[in-house]
């Protein structure tokens, strides 16, 4: 409930200074949905057309949503009342974040961790506007915490229960077929080729073939026809934005600030970089490490993260025995990295659209040895982390 709070309060405040379109988001089609009879305004309206082709699972959840709130309209509007819905989204991306968090850390740190994934930025924000991203990452986490159970103690019932999971990933993001590299890479290094134990992931693989076989061939023959190939299909939007990117090492380097850190935590408390002619768009974070150092609450936020890597990465601080299996690590790795690559092929100019899905799997990452080390009063530091996270992040929320 903190959680949901902290974001449907957020969305008003970037409402009403108009900070809802930064980073490449689409919120003004998604505005849409508040529009109520989502399913039966699709064929006649634009926007709505758009994001069904690409987004089902977000416009599904919101034509039931705004059904169940209809009679709520009387008193709070219907499009504070759709960013409520993006808001229990994130909420609930945090609970999935806590599970996941509880199968690879002893328990007294899953709260501060869940914390601090509720505070990191990509997650904040998108949760905070109306858009389809903050639903990739909630599923996101939620497919990386049932994997992480179910690594523990396999069953049908939960190998089942991540198949749909993953199928409803894909039918909101058709990359989210990307998730399942993490048991395929998983089960390889634990076990090599057994086929006898990877077998399931062949079956459970499918679900991204199925999710495109859904929206292109059963989707778009009862939409309205696309004309501009930015929007007529999978394959037409790729081919469309890979022509027209450029690439160079400042390309490279910008994606990478961008996945990695600004994800995590806003460099500064606007982003007014290279706003885009359109008057509806606006701009990015500007991409320089540096920026971090011109506040002392994000600078000393840059210390304790510099210091929780380093003791997750040397010897003297690494404890006898974890509470996690270094093998997932690698599998989480892959995902991240693989995801990366396409995205920075795809679209290197927006890479927070697509980074909030791998926040978890970063945290997992560096959160998993940490945790598990002989590192002193990782608590206080934790909570102290959780706290600069906060107002650095909040700031940009709040605005100048």
């Amino acid at each position: 409930m903190t959680a949901f709070a902290l974001y449907w309060s957020s969305s008003f405040v970037l409402q009403a200074r108009n900070a809802t379109t930064h980073f490449g988001a689409d919120s003004w089609y998604f505005a849409e949905l508040a529009g109520g009879d989502v399913i039966s305004r699709i064929a006649g309206n634009y926007y709505l057309d758009r994001i069904a082709r690409f987004h089902p699972t977000t416009v599904a959840m919101a034509a039931a949503w705004m059904k169940i709130v209809n009679p709520l309209t009387g008193w709070i509007s219907p499009l504070h009342l759709l960013k409520a819905m993006f808001a229990a989204v994130g909420a609930f991306g945090v609970w999935a974040a806590m599970s996941a968090f509880a199968a690879v850390m002893p328990r007294r740190y899953v709260v501060l961790f869940g914390i601090i994934y509720a505070f990191s930025f990509g997650v904040w924000y998108f949760a905070s506007i109306e858009e389809s991203k903050i639903v990739t990452a909630s599923l996101s986490a939620l497919y990386i915490a049932s994997y992480l159970h179910l690594r523990k103690s396999w069953t049908t019932r939960r190998a089942v229960v991540l198949t749909a999971i993953l199928l409803l990933a894909c039918l909101n993001e058709m990359v989210s077929g990307f998730l399942a590299v993490i048991p395929t890479i998983d089960t390889l290094v634990r076990r090599g080729w057994d086929w006898r134990h990877g077998k399931w992931i062949a079956a459970h693989a499918l679900a991204g073939p199925i999710a495109f076989v859904i929206i292109e061939g059963g989707m778009y023959g009862r939409l309205v026809a696309e004309s501009h190939p930015e929007g007529a299909s999978h394959v037409a939007v790729l081919i469309f934005y890979v022509s027209r990117n450029y690439y160079s090492l400042a390309t490279l380097y910008s994606f990478v600030v961008n996945w990695l850190f600004f994800n995590i935590a806003a460099p500064t408390p606007d982003a007014l970089y290279d706003i885009p002619a359109s008057a509806i768009y606006k701009g990015y974070f500007e991409p320089s490490l540096t920026n971090y150092f011109f506040s002392p609450v994000s600078a000393g936020l840059v210390a304790l993260a510099s210091v929780m890597f380093v003791a997750s990465a040397l010897r003297r601080y690494r404890a006898e025995t974890s509470g996690y299996q270094p093998d997932i690590l690698l599998a989480l790795a892959a995902f991240t990295f693989i995801r990366a690559a396409f995205f920075f092929v795809f679209n290197p100019a927006e890479p927070l659209l697509f980074s909030p899905a791998v926040t978890l799997a970063n945290m997992i990452i560096v959160a998993a040895p940490f945790t598990t080390s002989n590192f002193p009063a990782k608590r206080t530091f934790l909570a102290a982390f959780a706290g600069l996270l906060f107002f650095t992040n909040g700031a940009f929320i709040v605005g100048r």
